[in-house]
């Protein structure tokens, strides 16, 4: 009788626990459906705003490519103003000289306005002359070259031409065993001479130019012409390369040299860096690669 009685006290003890474990397992099922639930409603409200953002990234890809193309026409706008202001200042003075011709009888006075003539033909053939270097630069032909030896070879050149600029004295200083670099010959000879006619320009009443060579590790091989003369204002620092902009007198520069410049050297995979500062003068340094891939471009930088 004794233990019918403990047998039904357990019986009894294990349908308690059993039913307290029907409640702790409902609780728990109960929880697992409010957490899925919660969850799902967590997700849909992730998937709206990750729907949001890409309608919020597609509005800002198409105004960036609005704005990229508006800005690309209004560069393209002042480039083509400052075209037409380079060649309408020539075409404006020959018309000019032309009708004076018309209207004189006076051999000297048509013999002068004939050289007035012939100066701005000169000069407007100049300026187009820069414009199709400028627009239709041919692709790099690149070789293993030493930049020693194209130093010499511009060199030889251009004491000629520097002989049209007043007390320029000419200094050339070359670091030895430097490897070659991989560029077009005739490509960095001419970014070469359109820097040197810069800094001699530069110099109104003369002085020196110093043009050196020499190796920044681990592979650039530099080219840098140092002038005396009155440095580029703060203000021009970021505009120097760009067509057409120039500080020169009338007359006295197209404004491509520079731009024709940094395209001929980025075109070889080159950089080129610009220290300067009013009063100080100026040095423009080209820089080249000496490995075997040709070396990655670098932006210009300005100190």
């Amino acid at each position: 009788m004794k233990k019918e009685k403990n047998l039904q006290n357990k019986l009894g003890e294990c349908e308690v626990q059993r039913d307290d474990a029907r409640g702790l397992a409902s609780a728990r099922e109960r929880l697992l459906i409010d957490n899925v639930r919660e969850l799902n409603e967590v997700y849909g409200t992730l998937r709206e705003k990750m729907r949001e953002i890409e309608e919020r990234d597609e509005r800002i890809r198409a105004l960036d490519e609005v704005i990229t193309r508006a800005n690309r026409l209004s560069a393209m706008g002042e480039l083509a103003a400052s075209i037409a202001h380079e060649i309408k200042n020539p075409l404006i003075a020959i018309q000019g000289f032309a009708r004076k011709i018309e209207d004189s009888g006076d051999p000297e006075k048509i013999k002068k306005y004939g050289g007035y003539i012939e100066r701005e033909s000169q000069r407007l053939s100049a300026v187009l002359a820069r414009l199709l270097d400028f627009s239709s630069m041919s692709s790099p032909v690149k070789e293993r070259l030493d930049i020693n030896a194209i130093l010499d070879d511009t060199i030889l050149f251009m004491e000629h031409h520097l002989t049209r600029f007043r007390n320029v004295a000419l200094t050339v200083e070359k670091a030895e065993g430097l490897p070659q670099v991989y560029a077009d010959r005739i490509h960095i000879q001419q970014a070469l001479v359109n820097i040197m006619m810069n800094a001699a320009q530069a110099m109104p009443e003369g002085g020196p130019i110093i043009v050196r060579t020499g190796m920044r590790p681990p592979d650039r091989v530099w080219l840098s012409v140092t002038d005396a003369g009155a440095g580029i204002p703060p203000e021009h620092m970021e505009k120097i390369f760009d067509p057409f902009f120039t500080t020169k007198d009338r007359g006295q520069g197209t404004g491509l040299g520079l731009s024709l410049t940094k395209k001929l050297v980025e075109a070889n995979m080159g950089a080129i860096e610009v220290e300067s500062a009013p009063g100080k003068g100026s040095t423009f340094r080209i820089l080249l690669s000496a490995s075997g891939d040709g070396g990655k471009g670098q932006a210009p930088r300005t100190i």
